[in-house]
């Protein structure tokens, strides 16, 4: 998995947003949205890697900010009794989804969760690409 890959297509999503931006005066620019695809299973598979991760005191508010977009998604699941393979499509403007990224990046798994990281990492960055494609942005 390329994860430098991901990184770049936010990155990139979030510089075009920067300069289409500077062109608009009147109103703010609405912040670029992605839209994975991922199983009730694996959003808390990714509630219980960035549980598991060693942040440091700078990285709180965007920690917390990663989790409540997790947790709140995992909750609506729940009460709609959705079973762990049920999809879900969650939101994440964009500097969310590059902090969740980056926690991703530093959880340590076991190589028996490797197929679903790779599914989380997958499910992020085919979002990631479709927002950054002509057609799939707003």
């Amino acid at each position: 998995m390329n994860t430098r890959g991901v990184r770049w297509f936010l990155a990139a999503a979030m510089v075009c947003s920067v300069a289409l931006a500077q062109g608009q005066l009147q109103q703010p620019p609405q912040p670029q949205i992605i839209k994975p695809k991922l199983s009730v299973g694996l959003v808390a598979f990714a509630i219980n890697l960035i549980n598991s991760v060693e942040i440091q005191g700078r990285e709180v508010d965007a920690f917390l900010e990663v989790r409540k977009v997790l947790t709140d998604a995992f909750e609506q699941a729940q009460k709609a009794n959705r079973k762990l393979d049920d999809q879900l499509t969650l939101e994440f403007q964009l500097p969310v989804a590059q902090n969740l990224v980056t926690l991703l990046q530093r959880a340590r798994i076991t190589g028996a969760d490797a197929e679903r990281f790779k599914q989380l990492m997958d499910a992020i960055t085919a979002a990631a690409q479709q927002a950054a494609s002509p057609q799939g942005g707003r």
